[in-house]
């Protein structure tokens, strides 16, 4: 997850849920990637954050109480694609 990004609404990260009903942490490769994605879902106060070492302990015991599984990244709400899954680390 290190060198991701996530958005933050209210310093809580932006999650999604899945068909098969469990809980992701949304991801994105780059910047760009998470503005276009807040900006297409129309998430009001959404701001983009880097995973970095410092954060990243915070935001995944953030997302393990919220019940996610795991990450999606580079989600497409229009296609309903992500590039990758990874399991919560």
């Amino acid at each position: 997850m290190l060198q991701q990004w996530v958005l933050l609404v209210e310093n809580e990260p932006v999650m999604c849920r899945a068909g098969n009903d469990d809980t992701y942490l949304l991801t994105f490769k780059d910047m760009a990637k998470a503005r276009s994605f807040a900006k297409t879902s129309a998430i009001e106060g959404a701001q983009p954050r880097m995973i970095v070492r410092a954060n990243q302990d915070e935001l995944v015991r953030s997302a393990r109480a919220a019940g996610v599984v795991g990450t999606l990244l580079d989600y497409d709400p229009s296609t309903q694609k992500y590039a990758d899954t990874q399991p919560l680390s």
